[in-house]
């Protein structure tokens, strides 16, 4: 018999008392038998004062050595929770160490057991956000489907493989490399160039800022321009994770309503609210997927130049336009160096490249140097390499050209499923670029419960309820990714999930 050996836990009865044991493969035994009693002693089935089982009898019950036991006994006693008596016995300790007193306590974490200073840490500004939870993070989520990102049998692996390969090899790595805080300066030039020509991006490589991650880019910015009770304009439905950010460093997050023409700049305008900054996706508005006029654009432009106001362009899903021509950036048609440009490549690499990048105003390109160099000084050189050479020997406009069509392809077989199947109760919202859509579902059933009959009909979907500003969301609004690996497949799917829907709407 190994009682110790089983599942996740055992469950061993010594004496008058149940002894939990959790099975950790790499912790060595003594320490899973003290963790047992010492989590005995925490729920109150030892007592203070109380006998501890016997080293015999435990030896004998867990069909283990007697020093194996005496070891546990020892590592309890070196935290304070048992004693030994000469002559008696040892006994759960009659006063328990620090501020767990003589109380029986709950269960504690392993961490946090035989600490003789419980005080609390006397956290930042930062970190008393988030141990308030000020801003309500439990509603903030990622989501676990990719939507809109490229799925990886889509994505260009075999050449991105190649090109990591080719600089994995110590021969092909820059004999010398001064290193820049902003990042590899050919990879700079390489993005300056292809950001002009698909984006008309006007800055030069010594404005383009590389990150570690894409997530990154906007903490640091936050940083550098925020302060507490700082008025910011954020689009209404948008991107929440980005808003959590914001909040985070203080950012008193001022809704602005979205419609058919992108963000609502009159309302921006005509407030009496003095602000530091506008948050706005103009390329595809997230998540309700349309663009920012082009006379929104210059109006925004011309007043954030008035009113010294920096604006903050996400350019979320600019890469794929459907029947429309795309509109120059932001930053492309600023002349009062207020635009900081966010961008990434996770719509073409997806899981493989988590670099993100910026192109800053030049009113903030010596301050931005100082703070790289003090928050992240350093990327990894080869993946940076391997890049610069995916943009500059035309794979990634190639990729995008050729994948344009095939996602085109992907979203009419989805639009065409859902008229013929739910055209009753579904509405889909006119979305001319990236790669979901967004539809509104009439039905008496909860966005739950919807979400739930999608996933029984492998279907993917995401409410936006999240993207709302105060939980004002609008029941029956979802997502809906189109590039998929199994687009040949989505009619059948579309089918069920349409059948599971009526079906539930007629037993409610």
């Amino acid at each position: 018999m190994t009682p110790l050996l089983g599942g996740a836990f055992d469950t061993i009865f010594c004496m008058d008392f149940a002894l939990e044991l959790e099975y950790k493969p790499y912790v060595p035994l003594y320490r899973r038998i003290s963790d047992g009693l010492r989590k005995a002693i925490f729920d109150g089935r030892l007592r203070p004062g109380e006998p501890m089982p016997s080293i015999r009898d435990l030896s004998e019950t867990l069909h283990i050595s007697r020093s194996t036991v005496l070891k546990a006994f020892e590592d309890l006693t070196s935290q304070g929770l048992v004693e030994s008596v000469q002559g008696a016995g040892t006994f759960v300790a009659a006063v328990l160490p620090g501020a767990f007193g003589n109380t029986i306590l709950e269960p504690v974490a392993p961490s946090s057991v035989g600490r003789q200073d419980n005080r609390e840490l006397s956290l930042g500004y930062l970190g008393s956000r988030l141990a308030m939870n000020i801003d309500n993070l439990e509603s903030v989520h990622s989501p676990q489907i990719n939507f809109g990102g490229v799925p990886i049998e889509l994505a260009p692996l075999k050449i991105w493989k190649q090109l990591l390969l080719k600089y994995a090899r110590e021969e092909n790595l820059p004999a010398r490399e001064s290193f820049d805080p902003f990042g590899y300066i050919p990879l700079r030039e390489a993005l300056s160039s292809y950001l002009n020509r698909t984006r008309s991006v006007q800055a030069d490589a010594s404005r383009v800022v590389l990150f570690g991650t894409k997530q990154g880019r906007l903490d640091l910015v936050s940083r550098l321009i925020i302060d507490p009770g700082d008025n910011v304009a954020y689009e209404n439905p948008g991107y929440p994770e980005s808003r959590q950010v914001l909040s985070w460093y203080g950012a008193n997050i001022v809704p602005i309503s979205v419609d058919s023409d992108g963000l609502c700049v009159d309302e921006v305008i005509s407030s009496s609210l003095q602000f530091k900054a506008v948050y706005v996706t103009p390329s595809h508005q997230d998540p309700v997927g349309v663009s920012l006029s082009m006379d929104r654009r210059m109006r925004l432009l011309e007043w954030a130049k008035r009113r010294n106001v920096l604006i903050i362009e996400d350019d979320y899903d600019s890469e794929y336009r459907y029947g429309t021509a795309s509109l120059p950036s932001l930053q492309g048609l600023d002349t009062g160096d207020r635009v900081i440009f966010l961008s990434s490549f996770w719509k073409v690499l997806y899981q493989s490249v988590r670099l993100g990048y910026m192109v800053i105003p030049d009113c903030l390109t010596n301050v931005m140097k100082r703070a790289k160099t003090h928050t992240e000084k350093l990327l990894p050189l080869p993946e940076q390499l391997a890049l610069a050479d995916f943009v500059n020997d035309g794979h990634l406009e190639r990729f995008l050209h050729k994948s344009q069509s095939l996602y085109a392809i992907h979203r009419q077989r989805l639009f065409l499923s859902l008229t013929r199947h739910m055209r009753d109760y579904l509405e889909i919202a006119p979305v001319s670029g990236g790669t979901h859509t967004l539809v509104t579902i009439s039905s008496r059933l909860s966005d739950d419960e919807l979400v739930k009959l999608a996933a029984k009909a492998d279907v993917q979907i995401m409410s936006t309820e999240s993207y709302y500003i105060d939980g004002q969301g609008r029941k029956g609004e979802f997502m809906m990714p189109f590039v998929v690996s199994d687009s040949e497949e989505i009619e059948e799917k579309i089918k069920n999930w349409s059948y599971l829907i009526r079906h539930s709407d007629i037993l409610n």
